[in-house]
């Protein structure tokens, strides 16, 4: 019985760098390693969880002592000017696709004009190697010069783990990026930041689900901006379409079983996650109540 499931895992693997091997040809840039020059050896991942501002109130004087990364819609509130990262990640297709339901569209280009019109400090600023081909959010960061653009591979690995981690140290790609914290913490780890602590990973998603009378699968995505007003709304995939209750739990098992490949990837190379979200579901990092 053991011999059968060694070989089974075995096939799994070969399959799995096969199949990779050949995502990656068609998918992925290559030579896009980012040319930055890391001040810090530490680094601070900012989700927009709910919880985000309260972890920033408990931990002002240890902001000014790494490098801060935040994400997605971050730009669009107050914090961003104040903070001032100088790494900002984006992830979701429907943010650069033209595409998409024009509802989308239209977020899409309010965040990247607001970045373009609020960033006075240099930024880089990683985007998918896919969103390349589409030129109108490229046309408005570029109106702003502190603005460095670097694409980022976010092909799915998997196969080896000799293979996942040689992948994944030329930024082929990484885990299944189902959000935009699986990047974020792989171009930290990338960027060779020694420690990596997260702020605002609440996570906490599986009790705001609820399915209609008509079987609508609803979610309400609360974040640090709108934990007072957001309401539940469909999880649509690319930027179309309604996700059904298994294709969202789906989605939520790659992210988590991801969150474990990313913390044996950190040991591996001898760097530390450390997620400082009071209440969060991730189970795959060490936790502490504040930067120490």
């Amino acid at each position: 019985m053991i011999i059968l499931l060694s070989i089974q895992q075995f096939l799994m693997n070969l399959f799995g760098t096969l199949s990779t091997i050949f995502k990656i040809i068609l998918w992925s840039g290559f030579k896009i390693k980012p040319a930055l020059e890391k001040k810090d050896k530490n680094c601070l991942i900012l989700g927009n969880g709910p919880s985000l501002e309260k972890s920033i109130n408990d931990n002002k004087d240890s902001l000014k002592k790494m490098t801060i990364l935040s994400v997605n819609y971050f730009a669009e509130t107050s914090l961003f000017k104040i903070l001032k990262p100088s790494l900002y990640v984006v992830n979701a297709p429907e943010m650069w696709r033209d595409d998409v339901d024009k509802v989308f569209v239209d977020k899409g280009e309010k965040l990247f004009k607001t970045i373009a019109a609020e960033a006075h400090w240099q930024m880089d600023f990683f985007i998918p190697y896919m969103a390349k081909k589409f030129t109108r959010w490229q046309k408005i960061l570029a109106q702003n010069e502190n603005i460095r653009i670097n694409y980022f591979n976010s092909t799915p690995i998997e196969g080896f783990r000799e293979f996942r981690y040689f992948s994944y140290n030329l930024y082929l790609g990484m885990p299944r990026p189902h959000n935009v914290l699986i990047p974020s913490l792989m171009l930290s780890l990338n960027l060779k930041f020694k420690k990596i602590y997260l702020f605002g990973a609440d996570h906490s998603w599986l009790k705001d689900i609820s399915v209609t009378e008509d079987n609508e699968v609803l979610l309400n995505q609360k974040h640090f901006y709108d934990k007072d007003t957001s309401k539940a709304k469909s999880m649509h995939h690319l930027g179309k379409g309604k996700r059904k209750m298994h294709e969202v739990l789906q989605k939520f098992v790659h992210a988590f079983q991801g969150y474990f490949e990313i913390n044996n990837y950190s040991i591996y190379r001898g760097q530390e996650i450390i997620n400082c979200t009071e209440g969060s579901y991730i189970d795959a990092f060490k936790r502490s109540k504040a930067i120490d």
